[in-house]
């Protein structure tokens, strides 16, 4: 969630499968003002149609044509998702958000070994039914979009999964940048090739919990932060934790509880 004089935006909402890191009761969401949505698939997008019933007719839901389609296949209205395309940018009071070309990740071979071959696809197997169902129908379609968000003079660059394109010029000396961080045995190596090209003054990690075992897994921070320490020492790197921090970037980019 970004929040900026009383307007706050909802970024791929989900709701976890997994029970040991509790659970986001709907009537704890504060009211929002709109729900973006970085690409369709189903850990994207799970949680739009619960919490948009929370609020009846008054948020609206921003995506691309792909994710729009999957949600109204799921049953909801059509007249409250607004399709977006790169290039677009849309304000919300005193927040605005600029739609950037992004892309998805690359699962490598050995990512992919372990997850398939791990006993937790047995422990698990409930949850990889539902996740194989809503994989079946929550498509990509090369869609990721990068969110290059503005308010107060600070600028924060959501990524939504750990990629770029190619040929996009993206803000460089960013506030923030929020990056996920799975999806690969080389994750650490994998976003240093973006923390290179971005250079952000701080980098705020995310997707790197297990939300969706046996497809997900907790993964260690620990290496990334030590590489740059090493690497880039002025760069800050920040690990949250749900449901207990804010992140406050007008107070001299601290955290505050």
């Amino acid at each position: 969630m970004v929040e900026y004089n009383g307007t706050r935006l909802l970024f791929d909402p989900f709701f976890p499968l997994n029970e040991n890191m509790g659970e986001q009761p709907l009537d704890e969401i504060p009211p929002l003002d709109g729900i973006f949505v970085s690409h369709g698939h189903f850990d994207h997008i799970a949680g739009i149609p619960a919490v948009c019933k929370r609020y009846g007719e008054k948020v609206g839901v921003y995506c691309t044509r792909t994710p729009r389609d999957t949600l109204v296949t799921k049953g909801m209205d059509s007249g409250r998702i607004y399709q977006i395309s790169p290039g677009d940018v849309i304000s919300m009071g005193d927040l605005e958000i600029q739609v950037l070309k992004g892309k998805h990740i690359k699962f490598d071979f050995w990512q992919i070994a372990r997850t398939l071959l791990n006993p937790r696809m047995i422990a698990y197997r409930k949850n990889l039914r539902y996740i194989l169902k809503e994989n079946a129908v929550c498509a990509e379609s090369g869609e990721t979009v990068v969110y290059n968000i503005q308010a107060g003079g600070k600028q924060v660059l959501l990524l939504g999964s750990a990629n770029l394109d190619a040929e996009t010029k993206y803000t460089k000396g960013a506030d923030m940048l929020i990056l996920p961080f799975q999806g690969r045995s080389d994750i650490e190596k994998y976003a240093m090739q973006i923390i290179s090209r971005l250079l952000p003054k701080q980098v705020l990690l995310s997707h790197f919990d297990d939300s969706y075992p046996p497809i997900t897994s907790s993964v260690n921070t620990e290496p990334f932060r030590l590489l740059m320490r090493k690497t880039y020492p002025d760069i800050a790197v920040l690990i949250p934790q749900i449901n207990t921090e804010w992140i406050n970037l007008e107070e001299h980019n601290t955290i505050v509880s």
